[in-house]
C-alpha cells in the first residue's frame, strides 16, 4: 500500500498508490464494517465520476482479514467505490461513497518516447552515415593506391626510355 496516511484508512478503504492515473492498475485493500461484521464475501461496485460511468461489480479476494481487488483504471474522472457483501449488506461511506481522484495519464512520458525514438532514428542516420564515409574512404584510399601503381609504372618506362636514348 502507499506509504502516506491515506483518506479512508480509518475506515478500512486504501489504494496501492498515493497518485492514480488513467492505465494504471491499482489494489484496492477493505478491512472496513462489512469484514468487521463477519462478510465472507464482498465485492466493490466501483464506477467514475458523478454519474458512476463504466460502472461494475469486482469480486475480492480475501487474504487475512483483509479483502482485495486489481482495478485497471479506464477513465479520468473520480473513481467511485462502495462496497457490498454476499448478503447485500452495504458499505457506501454513509451514502459518500469512497472517492479517489484520477489523472489523466502523464503527456511527459509519451513526449519522452517519442523524443527517445527520434534520437534512436538520428543514431540510425549517423551509423549509415558512417558507413557511407567508412565506403568513400576505402575507395579514395584504393584510388590513391591505383594511381602509386601507375605513377611508378610511368616512372619506370619514362626511365627505361631516357635510357635508351
Amino acid at each position: 500500500m502507499a506509504r502516506t496516511k491515506q483518506l479512508y484508512e480509518g475506515n478500512g478503504v486504501q489504494v496501492s498508490k498515493s497518485s492514480i492515473r488513467v492505465g494504471d492498475e491499482i489494489t484496492l485493500s477493505y478491512s472496513g464494517l462489512l469484514v468487521q461484521c463477519g462478510a465472507e464475501s464482498v465485492y466493490a461496485h466501483i464506477g467514475y465520476g458523478e454519474n458512476w460511468e463504466e460502472k461494475e461489480f469486482i469480486p475480492m479476494e480475501k487474504c487475512d482479514d483483509v479483502f482485495k481487488a486489481k482495478i485497471k483504471v479506464t477513465h479520468p474522472d473520480n473513481l467511485n467505490v462502495a462496497f457490498k457483501d454476499s448478503g447485500d449488506n452495504w458499505d457506501n461511506n454513509s451514502l459518500s461513497n469512497y472517492s479517489f481522484k484520477v489523472s489523466e495519464k502523464a503527456t511527459r512520458t509519451s513526449q519522452k518516447a517519442s523524443s527517445t525514438e527520434k534520437k534512436a532514428t538520428s543514431t540510425g542516420k549517423k551509423a549509415t552515415s558512417t558507413g557511407k564515409k567508412a565506403t568513400s574512404a576505402k575507395k579514395t584510399t584504393t584510388e590513391k593506391a591505383a594511381k602509386k601503381t601507375t605513377t611508378k609504372t610511368t616512372t619506370k618506362k619514362t626511365a627505361a626510355k631516357k635510357s635508351e636514348s
